[in-house]
């Protein structure tokens, strides 16, 4: 049975979609006070990250700074300084520092995001990648030239905690903890991911979308989308065309992989 912030959290996405906002903001907070009834504060870090997401679809910003700097917090006190997880929210964090003209707390986050990044990936990482990008744009919106070989002055870098006991990471779509690089109960891969492949898995390009897909139902277009998750390379499809016009053998719930073992042959 889900927990009371889980279904809290669903009426708050369902209400943003809605785009029924100051419900959505509601139902959040309830969830935040209810996640922290509990023991986990990657929990209460979950529910504050979609917060902050709220506020900033909305544009406002100095929420959104606010609700993502306790976010930070408490991955932090969960996690460690060096945790990559932490460069998801830091990466938030400047976008909203710079849309409010706070240039130098927005570099001061990525700084801080892509050390995290290097220390943990490596620079050909695409979280490391996609950090540099955002360091560049900012760069550029102040008429300057961001070189990767300037990260030698930085100071700073926050030392590998190899002894800490930390939490296991919380599932964004599924809502459960788990260890290492994805979770395996749905599939669902995160940037961070990417160098853990396993030389019998792959990237999954196509992935139900807007609908559960009922046992026989034909597959529309309207009904996947392209996504990332791991399986099987030999169960893998990498196109949406390879799935359209089929029928589904079983119950395909929204979000989920679609596999080649999950299609009937026409």
């Amino acid at each position: 049975m889900p927990e009371t912030w889980e279904l809290l959290k669903t009426c708050a996405e369902n209400a943003a979609a809605n785009k029924h906002y100051e419900d959505a903001q509601n139902f959040m907070w309830q969830a935040i006070d209810e996640a922290a009834k509990g023991k986990s504060l990657l929990v209460v870090a979950l529910c504050l990250d979609y917060l902050g997401d709220l506020y900033y679809q909305q544009k406002q910003f100095a929420h959104a700074e606010s609700i993502y700097n306790d976010c930070l917090d408490k991955q932090i006190t969960a996690l460690g300084l060096d945790h990559p997880e932490l460069s998801f929210i830091l990466n938030k964090l400047a976008q909203c520092q710079c849309v409010q003209n706070k240039l130098k707390e927005s570099e001061d986050s990525l700084k801080q995001a892509l050390l995290i990044n290097l220390i943990a990936h490596g620079i050909n990482h695409p979280q490391t990648r996609w950090t540099i990008k955002n360091m560049e744009e900012l760069y550029q919106h102040q008429n300057k030239v961001f070189d990767i070989q300037s990260i030698s002055s930085w100071g700073n870098v926050p030392a590998p905690e190899p002894s800490r006991a930390k939490e296991a990471l919380i599932c964004k779509t599924c809502h459960r903890p788990y260890q290492g690089a994805q979770c395996s109960t749905c599939t669902q891969l995160r940037m961070a991911a990417i160098p853990s492949f396993d030389n019998e898995l792959e990237r999954l390009a196509v992935v139900c979308a807007t609908k559960d897909i009922r046992a026989g139902s034909i597959i529309i277009l309207s009904s996947v989308h392209m996504d990332f998750r791991m399986v099987s390379k030999a169960d893998c499809l990498k196109n949406v065309n390879h799935a359209l016009g089929k029928a589904a053998k079983y119950l395909l719930r929204e979000g989920q992989a679609l596999k080649a073992s999950d299609l009937e042959e026409p």
